[in-house]
């Protein structure tokens, strides 16, 4: 019976050993800079870079750029706009797992936080870029929020190194317009490559002016595309940055990929 029970300890050991080893073979890294109305970077904290070229396995990047505004619409709420730009400066793949906005006065002092917050893509390669953005469900800035101590947006992200890269799909026949709602639609069709049908497919939408900086993001999603066809799909700014129209929109990027997770 002690044998047994023994034996049984040194192999839960081992479990252990074996999980604490596969645990640490996806590095994670959280990360956060705190933006102005003016959408300029102020500082950043806790960012992990790994400047050795000989560890290929390490995250490496930068945060290139980032935006935010918040302004009262027709209906006199508060809404915002926000992103941030990730590169990656390093040698592996890089997980967009996970962001949360929090917005905070000049104090530091925390006024709101919203989960709800998007990537694309789900996945960028070295020398790529990506993006955290906030959509549906965290545009508006809640009633009781002061705003008399000034307002900035701190991005908290979490980042971590690819296991594997969601597929993506050729896009074609876009084109951009005005909509009936303040906003702008954007239209288009996604291929199916594949030899099988697609049960969801994410298409992202980034808006750039005439100088190459974000003004804004758009989203849709697919479902049931057959295999070797095509399916049109539009999105709207409405539940974006609706304040950009189309004359300012010198060119898009249209990211069409399947859903990604990583555990």
């Amino acid at each position: 019976m002690i044998k047994k029970k023994s034996f049984a300890i040194v192999m839960l050991c081992l479990v252990f050993m074996v999980l604490a080893l596969g645990s640490g073979s996806e590095e994670s890294t959280h990360d956060s800079v705190k933006i102005g109305a003016d959408g300029q970077k102020e500082e950043s904290s806790n960012a992990k870079k790994n400047d050795n070229a000989d560890d290929k396995a390490t995250i490496k990047y930068e945060i290139s750029d980032t935006g935010f505004e918040y302004f009262k619409n027709s209906i006199g709420s508060t809404e915002y706009y926000g992103y941030v730009e990730i590169k990656n400066t390093g040698t592996c793949d890089i997980y967009l797992e996970d962001c949360s906005f929090d917005l905070e006065d000049n104090s530091g002092h925390l006024l709101q936080s919203d989960k709800m917050i998007s990537s694309c893509p789900s996945v960028i390669s070295p020398g790529e870029k990506g993006y955290f953005y906030n959509s549906i469900g965290s545009t508006y800035i809640d009633d009781g929020v002061s705003l008399e101590n000034g307002l900035k947006l701190v991005p908290q992200m979490k980042l971590k190194k690819a296991t594997g890269k969601p597929k993506s799909y050729p896009v074609s026949d876009v084109s951009v317009r005005n909509g009936s709602y303040n906003d702008v639609k954007i239209t288009g069709r996604v291929e199916n490559t594949s030899n099988e049908e697609l049960s969801y497919i994410y298409v992202r939408i980034i808006f750039y002016d005439a100088k190459g900086k974000v003004i804004g993001f758009a989203g849709t999603s697919l479902t049931g595309v057959g295999a070797g066809l095509k399916s049109s799909f539009e999105a709207s700014t409405m539940f974006g940055n609706d304040q950009i129209k189309v004359e300012d929109i010198a060119n898009t990027t249209v990211i069409a990929e399947e859903m990604y997770y990583q555990w």
